[in-house]
Order: C-alpha cells, then structure tokens, then sequence
C-alpha cells in the first residue's frame, strides 16, 4: 500500500476538502441580514443570529418567513441561535419587525454577491460635490474597507437625473452597523490637550513658547493678550486653537488642538504598537499613530509649564490635571492620561486606547479605528439614504444550472475520453482527478477550515516521511504537494463568477495535462523501444511542469494589480493549477504507471 503513497496523498487531501466544505454545524431557520434603526429589535438582536422560531413555528427558509413576518403584530416571540446557545426573546410590534433575512449558508464557502445576494447601501453627501470629489471618497471608502477586511464590496458613483451625486455601496453580508460606524463617518480626527492654568490673586501665566499673563474676569471670563474670554469660547494663540472649558476654584481649564487628522503620517498595526489586553471584565485595545513634526511641536507647547504630581495607586508621575483626548467626529474615543517625561517634549507617537466588553467586539472597534485614521478624512460628511437587502443575480438558480451544465460537460469529456482510448479503465480515473481537483480548489477556498488541514498537513507529513524511510520512490513535486497545499488551505476567498471561471479553466488545464501523461505512457510499440515507462512519465511532466509554469508566471501579475473580475479569476487559476501539478498529476501517474506494467 505504501508503493502508492502519492494516490493516498490525494485521497487525504480530497477528504479534507471535503470537511472544509461541509464540516459546519447545522441549524433549521434564517440568518439576520440586517435590523433598521426602528425595529423593536434594534440593540437586541444582531447580524448573522439564526432565527429558527416566530411565536412558537419553525423557520425553514426565507419564503416561510416573508409567509409569516407581514402578519406579526402585538406581543412576538422570537427564538434565535446566538453562535450555539439558544434564546427566546420577546418584543412588541406596531407596524413591523423592521428585519431582513437569508437563507443560511449549508457549508463553509464564501459565495459572491452575485450568487448569494447581500446589502444594498445608497450615501449621500450632505454638500454639493463634484465627481472629483466623488472619486475622492471612493477612494477613502475603499482604503477603509481593505483595512477592515470587507470582503466584495463594490462601491459604484451615482448620479441623478437633477446632477447629485450619491455612492452606491453592494456587499455580500454588510449590515448597516458597519455603515454607520464605518463608512459613512467622515473621519475628522482631533487631539485635543487639556492644560491646567494655576491662579493666585486671580492672576497666573498662560505657558506656551512664550509666557502670556491671564487674569480672571467677572462672570468667570478671563483675560488674556489683551483678549477677552468666555467660558466655551475659542480662542487661537501661537497658531494653536484653544478652548476655554471651565473655571474650578483657582484653577482654568483650556483645551488646546494638538493634532489633526493631516497630522497622522503612519497608524501601526504590529504587535509591537498595537494589541489586545484583557483587564477584569473587557478587554482593553491601544494602537499607536506617527503625527507629523508640526502636530508635536504643538502638543510639545501646549504641555509646557504644567507641573507633574505622583498617583498614588500606581506611584507613576503624570502632568497634573493634562490629558490628551482623542476625538473622531467630534466624538470622544480615548482619554489618556500624560506621563510627566512628556511635558514640553515634542511627543510624536500618541497611543489611541479604548475597551469593550468582549475580545471581539474590543477587535472590531480597533480595526475601526485604525482604518478610519489611516485612509483619512472624507472630503464631505455622508448620510444614508437607503439600506436595502438584494436578491442574487443568478443565485440559486445558477446554481443549480451550474451544477446541470457540470454535469453534461462531465459526460462529454467522459464520451470524448472514451473515444479517444476505448477503454473505460484509462476514463474513469481521469473523470476521478479531474473532480477530485474541483472539489480540493472549493475546499481551500472554504474558510474556518485551519484545523482541518492542519491535520491534513500532519498525515501528509507522517505518508512522506515514512514513504522515504521505507525507500519508496522519490517524487519531489509530490513531496511540495503535500506540504504546500494544505498551508493553501488556510486561505479563503469569495466563490463568484471570476471564481468559476478560473475553476474551470483551471479544469480545462488538468484535462490537457491528464491527456498528455495518458497519450506518453501509454505510446506505441516504436516509442516504447526508445523510452521505458518511467521515462515517458517523466518526460510528460516535463511539458506539464513547463505549461503550468507558464500560466502561474501569467496569472501571479494579475493578483497583485488586478482588481476585481481579473483578481478573482487569477487567484483561482493559480490554485487550481498547483494543486493539478504537484497532487493529482503525481496521482494519475502512479495510475497510469500501474497500468502499464499490467500492460506489459
């Protein structure tokens, strides 16, 4: 049995394609697409919550539900599956549920918005802009969607028959939580430095660069440069705007502008600068941003002349009564305090920090950040005008007449095969490697499935290694093969229409390779007085390598510069072409091998 290691290796492999796809936990019911703002469910239900019950009946699909959400009125019992715990809920309806559903995903894959429907958003700027405004926040949308890890997301301009402008926004799975805090902020970012002013007499010194005499006014106004101001009032002084907040005993709190949003050059997100922390009950997030020389210079002025005082519970010394606020959209996201090391030092590497209840949400909240600061501030606010769940294009019904068309383009190849050999032992065994690729190609695009191939990649490991203590036949291709693959295994991406395209040209490719081994090793009597078998084999993959490097050499450009159709296609070409070369082909040869030795 271990004369035929490569064939097991595929057939390993095969199996764990198999589980990656269908190893999934199975639930009677449909899955929350998304919850408008007027539901009675709205902060209590969440996107992608299974619901399985409505007042005592079972869910099956979407047509049940649209049977039974119309008629839904007064007190509602709603069951649902939060991961795999189940609750009930109940609300009080008006008018509607205010929920949108879809059918639940049956197996691990990805599928596109083509095929599986999703969320259609429309924005629209709140001033008049021009297309090259448009383009603008295309392109700030798109940098926060690639930050955050959105996956088919397209965002298209739109233009009305009165010449507005409006973004429209399709994503397979996007919810209008994710618009709301992502992609419709428009990422003005500000620090902001409290700065203590200490008065005796009603008089002290204002620090900056320069020392400004203050004086406390009546009414709590002070004066200050010979300018008059109120509490809340704004004021600018060394090119650094400053607010008044408050007067406490003798004691002025001023608000100064360090950084903006033009003043972040770099957010990190490596493990040096960035994390998670769990404390008590949350868990904390922090990330650190480079601000530009000015931004420091202004934070270095601001903190000038404010003393340092000792924390008691952590014996660290801190500027007293300073701290940094970090706000987004005029909305405050971390407060910090200063380390008195800090005072008067050009400070360019603030840290942005915050916490959540849950390890998940205390993530997404960082990745919000992060993308929203690092793509930059929109050039107008956006509001949404519409959210609105889409039917797939082809969905279902494609589907399934993808599977009929698989099927007769199988028999075809199978009677084509089959005429060319006259003999159904050489066509069922390429029929065999040839589904065994399409079924591992949607295995490896599959995703959740790390621990599957993981063991994949081990039982590959123990086959190759004892195979080469045994002595068996070297076979380096088939040796990378089964290191390689199941590491590609650990990647995912969205089954669509460029995906089936490179499927199957993908399929189209293995064909012509499988016919090559075929028509090599099983030559003529000339041929075989030239060549032994082994050498014919070896001489068929020589040309198979060579083609299949070709096609990688061409598809490789496309996935690093490619966008869309073209990035899609390419991704799943390249798969689709190692897997043929470095499992299946290895496979089919032994095969082939085999039965040119009965042959003989």
């Amino acid at each position: 049995m271990l004369k035929y290691w490569r064939l097991w290796i595929l057939i390993i492999t095969l199996i764990g394609a198999l589980l990656a796809i269908f190893l999934k936990p199975q639930y009677t019911g449909v899955e929350i697409a998304y919850i408008h703002s007027d539901s009675p469910a709205k902060g209590v239900l969440q996107q992608g919550f299974i619901i399985s019950e409505i007042n005592g009946q079972k869910i099956q699909n979407v047509d049940k539900w649209e049977e039974l959400k119309d008629n839904l009125k007064g007190d509602v019992s709603i069951t649902v599956y939060e991961g795999r715990e189940k609750k009930t809920y109940k609300f009080f309806v008006n008018n509607s549920l205010g929920i949108d559903v879809i059918d639940i995903d049956r197996t691990n894959l990805n599928f596109g918005l083509d095929i599986k429907g999703g969320t259609r958003i429309i924005l629209s700027p709140k001033e008049n802009v021009s297309k090259e405004n448009v383009d603008e926040i295309i392109a700030t949308l798109q940098t926060r969607i690639n930050t955050y890890g959105l996956r088919e997301v397209n965002l298209i301009p739109v233009r009305s028959m009165d010449g507005n402008y409006y973004i429209q926004i399709e994503a397979a799975g996007i919810g209008r939580d994710i618009v709301e805090n992502l992609l419709s902020k428009q990422g003005k970012f500000e620090a902001k430095v409290s700065k203590p002013v200490f008065l005796k007499d009603n008089k002290g010194i204002f620090q900056l660069k320069d020392s400004y005499p203050i004086e406390l006014l009546q009414n709590d106004s002070v004066k200050i440069n010979d300018m008059i101001i109120d509490i809340n009032q704004t004021f600018s002084l060394e090119d650094i705007e400053f607010q008044y907040l408050n007067r406490s005993g003798n004691e002025l709190i001023f608000l100064g502008l360090a950084y903006r949003g033009e003043d972040i050059e770099l957010v990190y997100s490596d493990p040096q600068h960035s994390g998670l922390i769990p404390y008590k009950d949350f868990y904390r997030f922090y990330f650190v941003v480079l601000v530009s020389e000015k931004g420091a210079e202004r934070f270095a002025r601001i903190t000038s002349g404010i003393p340092s005082q000792i924390d008691m519970q952590t014996g660290q010394e801190y500027l007293k009564d300073s701290r940094i606020l970090l706000f987004l959209d005029d909305q405050l996201v971390s407060d910090l305090r200063i380390a008195s090391e800090l005072g008067g030092k050009i400070y360019t590497t603030p840290q942005v920090e915050g916490s959540r209840e849950t390890k998940e949400l205390a993530l997404e909240e960082k990745l919000r950040l992060q993308s929203i600061l690092r793509s930059g501030s929109l050039p107008v606010s956006l509001e949404t005008v519409s959210v609105s769940v889409i039917s797939p294009t082809l969905g279902q019904g494609f589907i399934l007449s993808a599977f009929y068309a698989g099927i007769f383009a199988a028999i075809a190849v199978v009677i084509i095969v089959f005429i060319r050999y006259r003999n159904i032992k050489t066509t069922i065994p390429m029929i065999f490697m040839t589904i065994s690729e399409v079924i591992i190609i949607v295995g490896i695009s599959s995703s959740g499935d790390s621990m599957i191939w993981a063991c994949v990649l081990i039982l590959n490991m123990f086959l190759v290694a004892t195979a080469w203590w045994k002595k068996e036949e070297i076979d380096i291709s088939a040796w990378l093969g089964a290191f390689l693959i199941p590491l590609l295994g650990l990647l995912s991406w969205t089954i669509d229409l460029p995906a089936i395209g490179g499927i199957i040209a993908a399929i189209g490719t293995g064909i012509d390779h499988l016919v090559i081994i075929t028509d090599e090793s099983l030559a003529g009597k000339k041929e075989e007085i030239l060549y032994g078998l082994k050498d014919k084999i070896k001489r068929a993959f020589f040309i198979i390598f060579g083609a299949a490097a070709t096609t990688i050499a061409a598809m490789v450009p496309m996935m690093f510069i490619g966008i869309g159709l073209v990035k899609g296609f390419a991704i799943t070409t390249t798969v689709g072409v190692l897997i043929g070369v470095l499992v299946t082909r290895p496979a089919y040869a032994v095969i082939v091998k085999r039965m040119g030795e009965k042959k003989d």
